[in-house]
């Protein structure tokens, strides 16, 4: 989001009179014919001769204009540079009062969006502490209440992702779209989604399963920071949870290709052969070291979380995922 249009979201001295080319002080011309620039007349006024006058007159404006009232030294020229100070101040804290403005919208969408999915999170009843995975249950009902669209919950211990997954009518409704349905503010977080191309109920041998790369780490950010090879390490684990069916998921691969390779997006395969040729592609050009605990024969069903690369628009950081063990929840429908 661009927010001061440059980011998505970023003495003079005085001179003198002589210096500055102006006129100087000059003094008073002398008469032709006298010391004195005044000469007595009978009556012993002091009067000036017409043409001193004339170069006294002369002399003076040349004064005033060096120094004086109306010279580019004097009152009214400090006035001048004094204004545009004034007007520089002034629209460098009307930038700085908007800037700072801006910056407390975009603060408080970042705080209101993950607000959002706290309540939604509470909301759900996950019971995430249990050790047997059919005991891991969600309220679907109450979700259901906020949104129809929900299919299914995806949570990862040790990091942010804990999110419900909604599947729209294409994989465009919710890149804005939070679950309320909003998608006001400057800052849009979306909502994790099913890829529409998947089948609803997770049956498709491959599910597909989107979320933002957001700055303050939420959503899918952390897939992202797993490029980092200790931070993979960490946390291998993550449960796709449905009405029907739970999963419990290890990860293989790590992969960031280019948003043109599509060859990547496979639902389905055409026999356990077809399935072990692409996981093992997977491996093969996986940003981090690929681990050797996850037995590719015995998986018959992925699940792959996709977010935005680090230029957003051109990559996707692609996490592979091999369903270790699967369990109808204790609530199943």
């Amino acid at each position: 989001m661009n927010t001061n249009k440059q980011n998505p979201y970023r003495a003079n001295s005085a001179q003198g009179p002589a210096q500055q080319g102006g006129f100087v002080s000059a003094r008073p011309a002398q008469p032709r014919h006298a010391a004195n620039p005044y000469s007595a007349n009978a009556c012993g006024a002091a009067r000036p001769s017409t043409q001193n006058a004339v170069d006294y007159s002369r002399a003076n404006y040349g004064s005033n204009m060096g120094g004086g009232k109306h010279g580019r030294g004097g009152k009214h020229g400090g006035s001048g540079k004094s204004r545009v100070w004034t007007i520089v101040l002034i629209v460098a804290a009307i930038v700085l009062a908007v800037s700072l403005g801006v910056l407390g919208v975009i603060g408080y969408g970042y705080w209101h969006g993950t607000k959002v999915y706290d309540d939604i999170s509470a909301t759900s009843g996950l019971a995430k502490e249990e050790t047997a995975l059919a005991d891991m249950t969600v309220n679907w009902d109450a979700l259901r209440e906020q949104n129809e669209d929900i299919v299914g919950w995806v949570y990862m211990p040790g990091t942010s992702i804990d999110y419900p997954i909604v599947q729209g009518e294409n994989d465009e409704e919710y890149l804005q779209k939070d679950f309320t349905g909003s998608t006001s503010g400057l800052v849009h977080k979306g909502t994790i989604f099913l890829s529409a191309d998947n089948a609803g109920d997770f049956s498709d041998s491959n599910s597909f399963i989107y979320g933002h790369n957001m700055n303050d780490e939420t959503m899918f950010a952390h897939i992202l920071a797993m490029t980092d090879q200790a931070t993979f390490d960490a946390a291998r684990t993550f449960y796709i949870l449905t009405p029907t069916q739970n999963y419990r998921c290890r990860t293989y691969a790590l992969d960031v290709v280019k948003n043109t390779e599509t060859n990547i997006l496979q639902p389905n395969f055409a026999d356990e052969a077809a399935m072990r040729s692409y996981m093992t592609a997977r491996i093969n050009d996986s940003a981090v070291g690929a681990p050797t605990d996850v037995d590719l024969a015995s998986v018959t069903k992925l699940f792959t979380l996709i977010t935005c690369g680090d230029d957003y628009a051109n990559t996707r950081a692609v996490l592979c995922g091999g369903c270790v063990e699967q369990a109808a929840p204790a609530n199943a429908e």
